[in-house]
């Protein structure tokens, strides 16, 4: 049996709540990526926190699922 560790939305958001982004469970990956950019133009000190869960995640062969990777295209860029 092989275990894989898998980043969907529910799994996203609470890592977004760790780094205390103001996103409420449930929320679509739309508005997700609205307020977390809305976070970073108010709290721009926390955008390396953000870049770095992001490549952690990238780095740790964590299957992503495409949903949020576009979120994190989106506040890479």
């Amino acid at each position: 049996m092989m275990i894989v560790d898998l980043i969907d939305e529910v799994d996203f958001i609470e890592q977004l709540k760790a780094l205390e982004v103001p996103v409420n469970d449930g929320l679509p990956m739309a508005e997700v990526e609205q307020v977390l950019s809305q976070w970073l133009v108010e709290f721009p000190e926390q955008r390396p926190n953000v870049l770095v869960l992001f490549k952690t995640m990238r780095e740790e062969n964590i299957t992503v699922l495409p949903e949020v990777l576009k979120v994190i295209d989106s506040i890479e860029q």
